[in-house]
């Protein structure tokens, strides 16, 4: 039986996305976990897992186009299944105005009851929710935090693995400083859009954006939120997603995208300097030698590897 993939939304204010590159093409073998595409945010361009094993049969979103949230992205199935009626029923979806009627209402209260809070929020501080990482989530689960509150955080870290219905998958932070607040604990599930932590400035005070938080949400405690989050070189072992690529020279750590693109580009990421966190090497630190400027080789080549303590 096809199955229908949407435009996944990616990040917290994610409301379109754009396809930047197709990975697998039409008439392609899809295996569970295989990379289907690159697709820009509002904030990054991140790696699009399949949660699917079949055939491609179609492609909803060209390479270098942009759809809301929710359009039809692509359609997997057995090879020569007849996917007609999907492709017409997943083309007059984004142009139904009765569900986006009905939503906007919704949307509208949301905002109205956040609007007091919002107002609270101080300068640099950012509210990080559950995302809706496949098409069908509802809620997600935190399966490990890679970060604990206290730490600073670089756009590009890795915060926490979130399992949803399909798969377990690697949370990326959009905003860099400190983790203020863990809202939502290691093992525990919760809502798309309920607060999965804050970050900001170190010490800013955000107990009255919680307490703003509290009536949308019943996970949210300033007590609770440092108590079980493991420190980062306990965690990554658990993980079902490497972030490791392997070389003569030892271990490079490098995230999906960023081994993506070297592998595609040529770029031999034992040479680079990492600049996310213990030294992972992400999609900035590629961005100089894909402009055709000179890598920066670090002083010593094996000592990101080593920084750290797996």
């Amino acid at each position: 039986m096809a199955e229908v993939v949407n435009m996944p939304r990616l990040s917290d204010t994610m409301e379109e996305g754009t396809v930047a590159k197709w990975l697998k093409k039409v008439g392609d073998a899809i295996e569970e976990g295989d990379i289907l595409a690159e697709i820009e945010t509002d904030k990054a361009t991140m790696e699009f897992e399949s949660f699917y094993s079949g055939t491609l049969l179609h492609i909803g979103i060209p390479e270098g186009e942009g759809a809301p949230v929710d359009s039809l992205l692509a359609i997997i199935g057995e090879k020569g299944e007849d996917i007609s009626g999907l492709i017409s029923g997943g083309a007059a979806n984004p142009a139904t105005p009765a569900p986006a009627a009905e939503a906007a209402p919704a949307v509208t209260e949301q905002k109205a009851a956040t609007s007091s809070s919002t107002a609270a929020i101080p300068d640099g501080v950012e509210i990080v929710t559950m995302p809706r990482l496949s098409d069908t989530m509802e809620e997600g689960t935190v399966a490990t935090w890679l970060k604990k509150v206290g730490d600073a955080i670089e756009e590009g870290d890795i915060l926490a693995e979130i399992e949803t219905d399909k798969a377990t998958m690697e949370f990326e932070s959009f905003y860099s400083g400190t983790l203020l607040h863990i809202g939502i604990q290691e093992g525990q599930s919760a809502p798309v859009d309920d607060v999965l932590a804050i970050i900001g400035p170190a010490g800013t005070d955000v107990s009255a954006v919680l307490s703003g938080d509290a009536s949308a949400t019943s996970t949210l405690s300033t007590d609770a939120a440092p108590v079980s989050s493991p420190t980062p070189a306990e965690t990554p072992v658990a993980s079902s997603q490497s972030v490791q690529a392997t070389t003569s020279g030892g271990r490079v750590f490098a995230s999906p995208l960023a081994k993506r693109i070297a592998a595609d580009k040529g770029i031999d990421l034992s040479q680079l300097q990492g600049s996310g966190e213990n030294g992972r090497i992400i999609r900035r630190d590629l961005e100089g030698v894909i402009d055709g400027q000179p890598v920066s080789a670090p002083a010593s080549p094996a000592a990101a590897p080593v920084a750290p303590a797996v």
